[in-house]
C-alpha cells in the first residue's frame, strides 16, 4: 500500500496532492506523521511542506472546480479524522474531472462522505457561536475556553470579531491548545498558547453571575425539556457553560 505522509498542516496536504499529481501516483492513504504508526508492509514516501506548491493547488481547486469545493475541502480538513486525507484526495481528483458541478454528483460515495464531514463541521461552529462563554479579566480582555469535536476556532473567530468588534478577547481551544486572539482590530491563530491560560481565574465574577442570572429568568419550568437540551447543547460541551457551573 502506498502511503503518503505529511507534516499535518492543511499545506502540508495540499503539497500531497501536488506531488501525487507530479509523481503520476495515487495514494492509498495520505496520513499526517504527528501520531503516526508506521506499518513497515506499506510503502512510506514523506512529503515535505511546499508553500509554492500548496498555493498552486489551492488556486487550481478554486478556478477548476469551485470556491464551495475549497470550502468543503477546508472544513473536511478540520475534522482531523485520520482519513481526511484520503476523502480530500479522491474528491479533488473527482472535482479536476467534473468541475464545478462535482458536488451534484452525490451517486459517488466520496462526494457523499465529503458533504456530510463537512456539514458537522459547520454545525459544530454555528452550534458554539451560541455557546462560547466568555469571562472578563480585570485588564478588559473577555477569555473563552472550550473543547470542540472538531479543530473550528479559525471558522469562530470572524464571527466573535464581527459580533465583539469592540473589545479585545481570546478564544481558547484547551484540547488543542490553539488560540484566536483579538486586539479590536483584527484577530490572529496561534497554536503557541501559555498552558497557564487554561485555568485563568482573574474574572470579574458580575460577568459570570450575570450569564447564571440570564439562564434562570428565561427558564419556564414548565416548558423544561432535558431530552431536547441535551440534543441541541450536549452534555461533552456543559462544563465550560457559566451558567451550569457552582
Amino acid at each position: 500500500m502506498l502511503v503518503y505522509d505529511f507534516d499535518g498542516s492543511f499545506e502540508g496536504l495540499l503539497s500531497a496532492l501536488y506531488q501525487s499529481s507530479v509523481r503520476k501516483e495515487k495514494p492509498d492513504q495520505i496520513l499526517a506523521r504527528p501520531g503516526l504508526e508506521v506499518n513497515w508492509l506499506d510503502q512510506h514516501v514523506t512529503i515535505e511542506t511546499d508553500l509554492a506548491a500548496a498555493e498552486k493547488v489551492a488556486r487550481s481547486i478554486r478556478s477548476r472546480i469551485s470556491e464551495q469545493a475549497f470550502e468543503h475541502i477546508l472544513h473536511v480538513f478540520q475534522t482531523e479524522r485520520p482519513e481526511r486525507g484520503y476523502w480530500i484526495d479522491r474528491y479533488v481528483r473527482l472535482g479536476f474531472r467534473f468541475g464545478s458541478c462535482v458536488d451534484d454528483h452525490l451517486q459517488e460515495d466520496i462526494i457523499r462522505t465529503v458533504h456530510e464531514q463537512s456539514r458537522r463541521v459547520s454545525r459544530e461552529t454555528h452550534r458554539m457561536t451560541g455557546l462560547i462563554r466568555f469571562i472578563r479579566s480585570s485588564a478588559g480582555i473577555y477569555y473563552a475556553k472550550y473543547e470542540p469535536d472538531n479543530n473550528i476556532t479559525m471558522f469562530l473567530a470572524p464571527h466573535f470579531a464581527d459580533r465583539l468588534a469592540d473589545q479585545p478577547w481570546i478564544i481558547h481551544d484547551i484540547r488543542r491548545g490553539v488560540a484566536a486572539l483579538y486586539n479590536k482590530k483584527e484577530w490572529i491563530l496561534t497554536g503557541t498558547v501559555p498552558a497557564a491560560l487554561a485555568s485563568w481565574t482573574d474574572c470579574d465574577d458580575v460577568f459570570e453571575d450575570m450569564w447564571r442570572a440570564y439562564h434562570r429568568q428565561i427558564a419556564i419550568t414548565e416548558r423544561i425539556n432535558p431530552q431536547l437540551q441535551r440534543n441541541l447543547m450536549p452534555i461533552r460541551y456543559w462544563k465550560h457553560l457559566t451558567e451550569f457551573s457552582q
